[in-house]
């Protein structure tokens, strides 16, 4: 196969299925993966093009099983792009540690599962490129997300750490974007004060995907939207103060001891 193979986790919705339809038509081969195979299977009619394999990246008998099976197929892997995560809404001490447990496993650990199992392969064929998809809450704390930042913040160490060791031959790129449009924000904020507040950073995922194969080509990391890198160096210079800016950005949301579940991207 002449098309470059690329194996996309979370790719049933949100930014995984984005980013699938994104590389399809820019001429990748799209291997779709995800616990959801009967969305997978309408996405990949829709493309006309690619491979579907369920897989629950939490297990890792599913993580290994699927890579032998691609490798099997198709010989190789070419470049892996992990989209799947998902977040817990709430006050830190209302999460509970089941639930804390369970966006390390997916955000996190269902990643490192992918990579430990993609990489070898990779390194028998001569090298290959690894995206990442973090967030913004991988690079400050947030009010209501702090098992979500936590995962994040942990994804964004390990893939810096990742593009250390094995650079030149393996390239590491981490997108972290800002918020994106998402029915969590309908859910959980009905007279929509968040959306508002932070109206000029939402992005789509469409505006992700974009970014994903423009850093295919050239892997490092990248924030979206751009203006929210002065928020990072305010954060950076002016720590105090920009912390406590974000807790009275928060406060005015009046969304303290609300709990409930995101797909800020795709675990399905």
């Amino acid at each position: 196969m002449s098309e470059p193979i690329v194996l996309i986790t979370g790719a049933s919705s949100g930014i995984g299925e984005a980013i699938a339809r994104k590389l399809a038509v820019a001429g990748y081969f799209p291997i779709l993966t995800a616990r959801n195979l009967a969305r997978l299977h309408q996405l990949q009619q829709e493309l006309n093009k690619g491979a579907v394999l369920s897989c629950d990246i939490t297990r890792e008998e599913d993580v290994k099983k699927l890579i032998d099976q691609i490798i099997q197929k198709f010989g190789r892997i070419d470049i892996l792009i992990n989209s799947a995560g998902y977040g817990r809404f709430g006050d830190a001490l209302d999460i509970s540690l089941e639930d804390y447990q369970g966006m390390m496993e997916t955000n996190f650990l269902g990643t490192v599962r992918m990579i430990h199992h993609v990489l070898p392969h990779m390194l028998e064929n001569g090298g290959g490129r690894i995206i990442n998809i973090s967030s913004m809450a991988g690079l400050t704390g947030i009010p209501n997300l702090a098992g979500y930042c936590a995962t994040k913040f942990a994804l964004i160490g390990f893939s810096e750490s990742l593009r250390l060791e094995y650079s030149p031959a393996i390239q590491v790129g981490v997108l972290c974007p800002g918020p994106v449009r998402t029915p969590f924000f309908g859910e959980e904020d009905p007279n929509h004060h968040f959306p508002s507040l932070i109206a000029r950073q939402m992005l789509d995922a469409e505006d992700v995907a974009l970014e994903t194969l423009k850093m295919i080509q050239r892997p490092r990391i990248v924030i979206i939207p751009k203006k929210l890198k002065w928020a990072l160096k305010l954060r950076h210079w002016f720590p105090s103060l920009f912390l406590a800016l974000t807790k009275q950005l928060y406060s005015r949301l009046n969304i303290k001891n609300r709990k409930s579940t995101f797909q800020h991207i795709s675990k399905s």
